[in-house]
């Protein structure tokens, strides 16, 4: 097993908290500060509360 391999085990075993914090840090150390990550830019669209896009 490659060692990214193995990273990516450890951190699929962690608690789904402690998955975000690693993967935040890992973000802000490794990650360059300008790129834009669509899952963030899009997450107004998951709004559950918002009546345009929620048709009943």
């Amino acid at each position: 097993m490659s060692i990214p391999e193995r990273i990516i085990k450890e951190i699929d075993m962690l608690s789904e908290q402690d998955r975000k914090k690693v993967l935040d840090k890992i973000k802000e150390k490794y990650m360059a500060k300008d790129v834009l990550l669509l899952g963030e830019n899009y997450s107004w669209w998951d709004n559950e509360e918002d009546d345009i896009y929620n048709e009943q």
